[in-house]
């Protein structure tokens, strides 16, 4: 595929000093400049605040819709990719199109199917542009949201290699601060499902829990990533585990955890061992969870070889450079140049 110029629409969080810049829309934009192509970046919610007196996002965004356009105009992008970009009005992607001729026009999403709001925006957002992304390969989740047939498929959460650098599965437990480890919020029914799995845990396991469950520090920047890097094992816990989490469905948790060497837990139900095969521990309960964690704890040899398996596969299969050549390939439509691990149907 010939260098692309590619224009990414998303929230950069400038106002908070970039704080997650190791988010996916940062770890896509890393994959394809290494990829070979040019990315320029636009702050959606950060060009709004900017284009009034007083930072209002709301009276900003018409401003905000104008300068993107205006900078489609003069920059030309050849694919223009969207995050969560909730501020951009309908007339907005007729106008790029104007202005950009030929341009392919996608998205990407990384949150659960079972937000109706956001999957209402993410939706309405599909409806305009070539193809959608998503981080769950749920064939009839993907058809629900897809506003015509073949618009909408499968993206993996990617690894960066400069953003995921540890390699927690080289150090023993005992040498870490923790055995187990959660970062996260406390969404829906999780702070009942840690209470559950922190009661079965067997007496002397070392678990913790910070991220905002249980009114606890939330963390950004380096700090969330060393943090991560200082548990030996960490559960995937969903926002509610009275349903079926949709199969392959991860929040960019499962890039970050196995990015780093953790060895990672995550709900049968997703079958992610279809994608990371035996690189991840699955279970089908709490206390299923909390009987594999425990017994990681028991045998570490076995949790680092779990976790050296899960690094190396995340970070061959789904690292972010060969994440964004399909993302690209599968926009254009052209042949892939590489068998994928992945589904890769339309839906």
């Amino acid at each position: 595929m010939k260098p692309l110029r590619i224009l990414q629409v998303g929230y950069f969080e400038r106002k908070r000093l970039q704080r997650r810049w190791f988010n996916t829309e940062h770890k896509l934009a890393q994959g394809l400049a290494r990829a070979g192509h040019f990315v320029l970046r636009f702050s959606d919610r950060d060009e709004a605040r900017g284009a009034t007196l007083i930072a209002s996002r709301r009276i900003g965004a018409k401003r905000m819709n104008e300068r993107l356009v205006e900078t489609a105009r003069h920059f030309r992008p050849q694919m223009i990719l969207f995050h969560h970009a909730d501020l951009i009005t309908a007339d907005t992607y007729g106008s790029l199109r104007e202005v950009s001729p030929g341009a392919r026009l996608t998205q990407v999403c990384v949150d659960p199917v079972e937000r109706p709001a956001t999957m209402a925006a993410f939706s309405a957002r599909a409806a305009h542009v070539d193809i959608s992304f998503m981080t769950t390969a749920d064939s009839e989740a993907l058809r629900r949201l897809a506003p015509r047939e073949g618009s909408i498929t499968f993206l993996p959460n990617p690894v960066d290699p400069s953003v995921e650098t540890a390699r927690v599965f080289d150090f023993p437990a005992a040498g870490l601060p923790w055995d187990g480890i959660f970062l996260g919020k406390g969404y829906g029914n999780r702070e009942e499902q840690l209470a559950e799995i922190k009661e079965e845990l067997p007496e002397g396991f070392r678990f913790h829990v910070e991220g905002g469950a249980f009114n606890t520090r939330r963390l950004s920047s380096l700090e969330f990533l060393e943090t991560l890097a200082n548990g030996a094992m960490s559960p995937s816990i969903p926002i509610d585990d009275g349903a079926p989490v949709p199969f392959l469905f991860s929040s960019d948790r499962i890039a970050q955890l196995l990015g780093q060497g953790v060895a990672a837990l995550t709900p049968a139900s997703a079958r992610q061992s279809t994608l990371y095969d035996d690189g991840v521990v699955e279970f089908a309960s709490r206390a299923e969870c909390a009987a594999a964690m425990a017994d990681l704890w028991r045998d570490d040899v076995k949790r680092r070889q779990i976790g050296e398996t899960g690094w190396r596969i995340a970070h061959s299969r789904t690292n972010s450079t060969r994440v964004a050549r399909y993302l690209c390939e599968a926009v254009f439509r052209e042949t892939f140049s590489e068998p994928y691990e992945w589904p890769v149907e339309r839906r």
